[in-house]
Formats: C-alpha cells, structure tokens, sequence
C-alpha cells in the first residue's frame, strides 16, 4: 500500500517545493506528503526548509531549477543551491534593499534591482557581476524585473514610472515607455510579469489588470477587478490568475473580450500576498500565513482545494521549486522539518581561539639578547637598574664627602709634618720596596693625599698604617695593573695640617 500512494501521488500532483519569504527575515520550505489521519488518507504541508540568513525582511524570491535567490532589506543577496539543500552564494553588490530578482529562464544570470537605483546582472556559477547599470531607471529605485522566456529580453520598472525594454544580448536599454500617461494604472504600476510563451505581460493599478501585447505594444486585454489586484501568475499562454486584496483570486483570459469582466473565486480570509503556478498546480499564500494549494481546471475555470498550512509568519513572496527536474535524493526530505542553516558550533569555535597563541613566540625570538629576558617585568629590570646606579652615585658621594679638597695623583704616603710653611713637592709613585721611605721624605713638607681603595677597605688599611708603620703592610697592597688590564679604582683624599 505506500509505494501505491506514493505513485498515486506522484501521477496527480507534482512533485514541488514551496518557498515563502517573510518579514521576519525566514525563508520557509515546504512540501506536499500524504498522511494517515483518523483512518483517512490526507494530503497535508510538511516543512522541509527553514533558513533565518536575512538580517532584515524578505523582499522578494526568485527560483529557476535548483536555484533560489531571496533579497532583503539587508541589502544582502542569499543564493541556495537546492540540490544540496544549503546556502551557495552571498552577493553584497548591492548598497539598498533589493526589491526584485528574476532569474533567466536558460539559468545563464540572475538579474537584481534594488532601491539605489541600480539595475545588475550576476553570472550564474561565478556569481561575478556581468552587467552594471548604476543609473537604470534615472537613479530612481527599481521596483520590478521580469526575464523574458528567451532570456534575451528583460523589462524594468521603477519609481519614474518609465517601463524600460532591456536588450540582455547588447546590454542596453531598447526601448522605453512612460506610463504617467497612463492614467488607469495610477502612480504606482504594479505586477509586472511575462506569460510562459513570452507574446504578453502584465502590468497592474489601483482596480485593473492589464494584459500588453509585445508585438503591438498596446494592451490587449483589460480586466476591472472589485479590488486592488496585489500579485499575478500565468497559469499557460493564455490564462493569467491575479490574487486581490480582498482574499479572492480573479481569473483573467486573452479569450475573452478586451474589456469582459473576469471571474472572481474565493480563496482566502485576508489578502492575498503571493501567488505562483507550475503546470495545472496553483500556491496561493495570504497576509495572514496561510498557505493554500489548489488545481486548476482549466476547462471550467476553476480551483480545487488540495492542502493547506500556516506558516506563522507574514510572507512576502512566494517560490516553486520543481523537484523532478533535480537529480538526486538529497532534495526530498519528506516528512522531516528542516532546521535554519547551521551555524559553527561551540567544539568548532574553540580551536579556531587557540590561533593567537604562538603570538608570544614571535616577540621572544626578536628580543635583543642584551635585554631583560622575556619573563622578567620591565618594570622590574628598570628598578634594578635605577637601584644599582643610586648605590654607585652613594658610594662616590660617600668618597667625595670624605676628601677636602680635588684629587691628585695616586700616592700610598702620608704626611706625618706639621710644619705648612715648605712648598709642597712633587709626589712619587709608590713601589713595595720603598713605600714606608716616601712615606717619611713627603711627610715633612707636603700637603700630599693618600691613596685609597674602594670604599670597603679603604678605612681599614689607613688604620693599619697609623698604628704599625712596619715595612711587612707595604707588599699587602694590590699592584697597579697594566694597560691591558682593568684598572683598580681609586681616589684620592687631600689633608692638609
């Protein structure tokens, strides 16, 4: 019994993805399945997508094969590759909300127009941006694009009012058409859209929709509707069904006369935001969130309820992505609610921290090796240093306070005389051998200086002397070393008597 629904299924319906946008920046994915309710088989709506990319609403979608754009007030273009089931490309060419997208038919570019005014075509594959045209429509923003089925032709509409005819195989614009004359579209042209055949499009105002012929570029159907008409879709070449704003669905025909009324059908409780058709198959989705299946019969112009659902949300567009024309199972997961697009995980986010370790190896290896080692403080190293030269200044001022008067040159004698009246002679170097005899022959008449050590020892051996003159002290004092040698610091302190 299941493969024999599943046939069943499959013979009646095709096999479509739903993809509604919304203000709440979702982009919801779903699907029609076949359930048992309370021994009754029921075709119902199951999500199978959910992604939350959008850091502002959802402006508009477009879908071609296994493609899917959706732009937002983000200035953001999301591309999602269906055959995978997840996110493909991020196109920030765009510097305003982007308000339409349209891919073309052959999958070759996706067009984008956004409220800075610039018109862009992105290679589809590459995502490198093939066209750019800054000033589209005057600077004024772009509402709405719509790619011929031949996707050499595209048209335009924008806040001027002016209905541009691209030219996608030289790039230009061909052709243009002012719609301010226009007087039953009102100041705001609406619902611009091919037919699959790509003969006419449509374009709406407050309470008509209107049906152009491109070869005579003149309308060749008008239809009044009891209300705003708010979105259409083109069920075949002829047939073109418009949501209105009051919950109903007007179907409007090219078999009919020009200005013959066209049938109303009940549909929704609230206004209808979005339709969409593939093949006999109609979506319809409401202000409200509810989303609403329905086959068309073409013969007798009516719709037949299939399965409904409520998304939750407010939408604002609506997608249908053909699965029988994507290869692979991946893009079929019935029956199984899609979560929004993974984001990194905390296991994944903590290594990626630990990158900024070695940092520290880096300043280590260029320290110069005269300097403190990395792991003392500079702080630490600075205090060293100020310590060390204060001990050395205190052991000068220590030297200094201790002499009367300048430094002369290196002695060992002291004078012993206290007669001041003979001129000081000249002072001699003193050897080991005759320290203690130029002791005795300076003493006399010399206001002479004697030699001193460093200050540790310096007071101990001028003890040594007054007390015991005896030759055996001279050989205990240190030898002058040579040039070579670092030389033995020494100062010199003046007496006089």
């Amino acid at each position: 019994m299941p493969p024999q629904k599943e046939v069943s299924i499959a013979q009646t319906f095709p096999d479509i993805e739903i993809i509604v946008g919304t203000y709440e920046e979702y982009l919801l994915g779903y699907q029609i399945v076949e359930e048992e309710v309370k021994d009754e088989n029921k075709l119902l709506l199951k999500q199978t997508f959910a992604d939350k990319s959008h850091a502002g609403a959802i402006k508009c979608i477009s879908v071609q094969g296994p493609w899917v754009a959706s732009g937002g007030s983000d200035d953001r273009i999301f591309v999602y590759d269906m055959r995978q089931r997840k996110l493909s490309q991020v196109l920030l060419s765009h510097s305003g909300t982007i308000n339409a997208l349209s891919f073309a038919p052959d999958m070759s570019h996706l067009l984008s127009g956004s409220s800075d005014g610039q018109l862009k075509a992105t290679r589809v594959g590459s995502w490198a941006v093939a066209g750019d045209w800054k000033k589209a429509h005057a600077g004024s923003p772009i509402t709405h694009i719509s790619c011929h089925p031949s996707s050499k032709l595209c048209l335009s509409l924008g806040g001027d009012r002016i209905l541009n005819t691209w030219n996608l195989v030289k790039g230009r614009v061909v052709y243009r058409t002012n719609l301010k004359s226009k007087t039953t579209l009102g100041a705001a042209p609406d619902c611009l859209s091919w037919s699959t055949d790509g003969e006419h499009f449509t374009l709406t105002g407050l309470q008509v929709l209107e049906i152009w012929d491109i070869k005579t570029a003149n309308v060749a159907r008008r239809a009044k509707t009891p209300s705003r008409p708010i979105c259409v879709a083109w069920l075949g070449e002829t047939e073109c069904l418009s949501g209105l704003e009051n919950g109903s669905i007007a179907w409007v025909s090219l078999a009919d006369h020009k200005e013959a009324e066209p049938k109303i059908l009940p549909a929704h409780a609230a206004r209808v935001k979005a339709v969409a058709c593939l093949n006999d198959t109609l979506v319809s989705v409401s202000s409200a969130g509810e989303i609403k299946v329905w086959r068309c019969e073409l013969e007798k112009r009516e719709l037949t309820f299939i399965a409904s659902t409520s998304i939750g949300c407010r939408p604002t567009s609506l997608g249908l992505v053909d699965l029988s024309l994507i290869e692979g199972g991946a893009a079929r997961p019935k029956q199984s609610p899609a979560v929004p697009v993974a984001t990194s995980r905390p296991s994944e986010v903590e290594p990626e921290l630990q990158i900024d370790a070695p940092k520290g190896f880096v300043t280590i290896e260029f320290d110069d090796d005269a300097k403190p080692p990395a792991t003392t403080p500079k702080k630490a190293a600075k205090k060293s240093q100020k310590a060390a030269k204060k001990q050395k200044k205190a052991e000068m001022d220590f030297d200094e306070n201790s002499s009367d008067g300048e430094s002369d040159p290196i002695t060992d004698s002291e004078s012993d005389d206290e007669n001041d009246s003979h001129p000081a002679p000249t002072p001699k170097k003193v050897t080991k051998k005759s320290g203690k005899q130029n002791e005795d022959s300076n003493a006399e008449s010399s206001d002479e200086t004697e030699a001193t050590v460093p200050k540790p020892k310096a007071r101990k051996e001028k003890a040594e002397q007054n007390s015991d003159s005896d030759s055996d002290s001279a050989p205990k004092r240190k030898r002058k070393q040579p040039a070579s040698h670092t030389p033995v610091q020494r100062k010199v302190k003046k007496q006089t008597r």
